[in-house]
């Protein structure tokens, strides 16, 4: 089966005004991608194909949107997510 995922280089390249509530949320080695960090764009709680791999985690960071805030990361969600920006 064909990865839908499309690997972009910034968020610049993705119209984030598109999107009702955009929210990019950071994975540490996710199953598919193992051994890098991984943030994957979502619509509200629903992902979207967009992501964006760096090999550390304050690449990653230095990549987010400056209009983008953390927010704490819940115990119960998926132990490979790092953080979350809202």
């Amino acid at each position: 089966m064909e990865n839908p995922d499309r690997l972009i280089s910034s968020f610049d390249e993705v119209t984030l005004s598109d999107y009702k509530m955009p929210i990019i949320c950071i994975y540490s080695s996710p199953q598919d991608y193992q051994g890098m960090f991984v943030a994957r764009l979502f619509d509200v709680n629903q992902p979207t194909h967009y992501i964006l791999m760096r090999p550390t985690l304050e690449a990653i960071r230095s990549e987010i949107p400056e209009r983008f805030s953390i927010v704490p990361r819940a115990k119960e969600e998926d132990p490979s997510i790092v953080e979350t920006w809202i």
